[in-house]
């Protein structure tokens, strides 16, 4: 909270800090029950300029396309996928919250805030490349991942990655994957259907 004002008020709930945590819970608790009081406080002079600003990561939301470290290897040199997949569906889960608040009005031009980008992965070296390969062929089990693309052909990579490739040495053993995938910035956005 930002200055000494005190409120002499009783609130129903109070929720520490103005980011995309106590925004959320704040709309929830709302719809649950409109008369409830709700002060919000923050020691920043702006809200969401702490976990949920875009330069800190928390800023984005994500689908777990592009995030290796959610998919690790196993010491029988499987990949496992439960975590991306989990995170994926949570995603999934937000966008339809976030759906409902555009349709019922709650929160205007999503197409200011929202945008659709892709998320791709890289690696060199035939050990990576095995095992970007293992993780695509797991993640295609989950329709979730159903729209991700693996190549190991140069030219397309470079079509997807130009500075990456860029100069890059045509004999070095390369892979990556490509998803489309949803990203919000500031506190709220939609699915693609409200776009």
């Amino acid at each position: 909270m930002t200055g000494k004002s005190k409120s002499n008020s009783t609130v129903d709930v109070v929720l520490i800090g103005a980011g995309i945590m106590s925004a959320t819970l704040g709309v929830l608790l709302k719809e649950l029950q409109p008369d409830l009081s709700i002060e919000i406080f923050e020691r920043l002079d702006v809200a969401a300029a702490e976990s949920s600003d875009a330069w800190n990561n928390a800023g984005t939301g994500h689908s777990a396309f592009c995030e290796l470290n959610y998919t690790p290897q196993l010491p029988d040199g499987s990949v496992e996928t439960k975590k991306a997949v989990s995170i994926a569906e949570s995603f999934e889960v937000s966008k339809q919250f976030w759906s409902f608040l555009v349709r019922n009005k709650i929160v205007d031009s999503p197409e200011t805030f929202i945008k659709s980008i892709p998320h791709i992965s890289f690696v060199w070296g035939n050990e990576n490349v095995e095992f970007l390969r293992e993780r695509y062929n797991n993640l295609q089990k989950s329709d979730l991942f159903k729209g991700m693309t693996f190549s190991e052909d140069p030219k397309e990579l470079a079509s997807w990655m130009p500075l990456v490739m860029n100069e890059r040495d045509p004999k070095e053993k390369v892979a990556g994957t490509k998803n489309g995938a949803w990203y919000r910035r500031k506190l709220w956005c939609t699915d693609q259907n409200d776009v």
